[in-house]
C-alpha cells in the first residue's frame, strides 16, 4: 500500500518527504506532485525502492491452425 510521509523539521523549516510503496518512475509522478504543492526541494534522493522495476510476465501462446482447403 502507498504511503507518504513528511517531517517537519521545526527549529529550520525543513520539510522531508518519503514514498513509500511505489516503486520506480511511478514515484516521479507522485514526487512532482508534492513538488507542485511544496515547492522545489533542496534535494533529491532516490531509493532502492525506486529503483526496483516492476515485473511484467511476458506470455507467449502460439497458436496453430489447419489449413482449410
Amino acid at each position: 500500500m502507498p504511503n507518504i510521509d513528511f517531517t517537519i523539521d521545526t527549529s529550520t523549516g525543513e520539510l522531508q518527504m518519503h514514498v513509500r510503496g511505489i516503486a520506480g518512475p511511478a514515484c516521479d509522478d507522485v514526487a512532482g506532485l508534492v513538488k507542485q504543492l511544496a515547492g522545489e526541494p533542496s534535494r533529491e534522493e532516490a531509493t532502492a525502492e525506486y529503483r526496483l522495476r516492476p515485473r511484467v510476465h511476458s506470455r507467449m501462446e502460439a497458436r496453430v491452425q489447419p489449413k482449410r482447403n
